[in-house]
């Protein structure tokens, strides 16, 4: 009988068995570390306490001290202006300062969200002297998409039909006014919103002759904005000057012609001051 066979076949054995029992140690090993917790590596983050809304505040809104909380906020993304403490909104006398706009909750508030004087809400306050408010219509397809809010500059486009000797028609773009100030869409002072807001008309700050173009130029085609960034200041029309007329100051006294037959005279007496009724 041939040994050959036999001794290999015993190696073969041997070889298994270690290979078996090497392979169960090692996965009993893996097992048991993943039992074991991951250490966990966190970079510390330097904070800073700042002030937050934990309610929503509207537009106008007085700010008082409950309505925000202290936070932890990462010193590396601190807003410009924060509060650290709320004894801060305080004024001197006692009173709390207005919201400029919505402030969210988890917002922080600042410096530049708040005014000491409440912010106007009606048109005629917001105007400014010698301008005029006048409302143009706009559709959506040229309204900029809704993106023109309160407070954005525009310049307003009239699209006018012509009709050619041929019988042709064509439209000719014409800029009616540049730069001027977007007062309120629809019937919105706010321009603090969540998305577009598509509009049917929009009220605009002009110039009493601007406001001439614009009323006329409403009935001989459409009206289109469009905006411009906030950077660009060029081509706007000059502040129109507020005069002021004074009346000439009345003399304090009147000369009186008196004529009696022949005689003729003339005498002075206080001049008769101006019924206010």
């Amino acid at each position: 009988m041939r040994m050959g066979p036999i001794v290999s076949l015993g190696l073969s054995m041997i070889v298994g068995i270690v290979a078996v029992v090497f392979g169960r140690a090692w996965l009993s090993n893996e097992a048991e570390a993943s039992r074991q917790p991951a250490e966990v590596l966190i970079e510390e983050v330097a904070t800073q306490k700042i002030l937050v809304a934990n309610a929503l505040i509207e537009r106008g809104d007085a700010v008082e001290a409950a309505l925000f909380e202290l936070q932890d906020w990462p010193e590396e993304f601190l807003p410009a202006g924060a509060f650290e403490d709320a004894n801060a909104l305080i004024m001197a006398d006692g009173s709390a300062p207005f919201a400029l706009g919505r402030i969210a909750p988890g917002e922080p508030v600042t410096a530049s969200k708040i005014s000491l004087l409440k912010p106007r809400d009606t048109l005629a306050a917001i105007i400014e002297p010698g301008y005029r408010a006048v409302s143009i219509e706009v559709a959506d397809d040229t309204g900029v998409a809704g993106f023109v809010l309160p407070n954005h500059r525009v310049d307003v486009i009239l699209s006018r039909q012509l009709v050619e000797t041929s019988g042709a028609r064509s439209f000719r773009p014409e800029t009616v006014v540049r730069n001027v100030r977007v007062l309120a869409i629809d019937q919105s002072f706010d321009d603090k919103t969540d998305g577009p807001a598509l509009a049917r008309s929009v009220t605009l700050e002009v110039t009493p002759s601007q406001a001439g173009l614009l009323i006329s130029g409403s009935d001989i085609g459409r009206m289109g904005l469009a905006l411009r960034a906030e950077e660009d200041i060029s081509l706007a029309e000059p502040k129109p000057k507020v005069r002021t007329v004074r009346q000439a100051p009345r003399p304090r006294r009147a000369s009186i012609r008196i004529i009696e037959g022949e005689e003729e005279k003339t005498v002075s007496a206080p001049a008769a001051r101006k019924n206010k009724n």
